[in-house]
C-alpha cells in the first residue's frame, strides 16, 4: 500500500489562518505572533491529532486524497470538487522577484539585506 505524505504549507495564508483557529479552539488562545513562533516539534505534535470533524482536516485530506481509489460516483465527485476548491494556487516567482520582495521586506523591518 502506497503511503501518502501530508504537506502543510505555511506560505498559503488561508492554511495558516485555519491552523491558527484550530490551535486556539483546541489548545489555548495565543497571539498570532506566538503561534507563528511555535517550534516545529510542538506544532507537529498538536497537528497530529487534528480530528476528522475539523474543517482543517477536510482541507488537508482533499489535497492528498487519491480519487482513483474512490468507487462511489457521488463521493468521488464530492472529493474532486473539494480538491479543486482547496488546491494551493500555483504561483511561481522568478529569483529576481523573490529577491526584490525580500529586499523590500528587509527595508520595512529595518533588516540588513543586500541584493547582489
Amino acid at each position: 500500500m502506497k503511503k501518502s505524505k501530508t504537506t502543510f504549507c505555511f506560505g498559503y495564508e488561508n492554511d495558516l489562518n485555519q491552523a491558527y483557529a484550530f490551535y486556539c479552539a483546541r489548545y489555548k488562545d495565543i497571539t498570532f505572533k506566538e503561534f507563528r513562533e511555535l517550534g516545529l516539534t510542538d506544532f507537529l505534535k498538536k497537528f497530529a491529532s487534528v480530528p476528522e470533524s475539523e474543517p482543517l482536516y477536510t482541507i488537508l485530506k482533499s489535497r492528498i486524497i487519491d480519487l482513483s481509489q474512490i468507487k462511489d460516483k457521488n463521493e468521488k465527485k464530492y472529493w474532486s470538487n473539494l480538491k479543486k476548491m482547496n488546491a494551493i494556487p500555483a504561483e511561481y516567482l522568478s529569483v529576481d522577484e523573490i529577491l526584490t520582495d525580500l529586499s523590500q521586506f528587509a527595508k520595512e523591518k529595518r533588516l540588513w539585506f543586500k541584493k547582489d
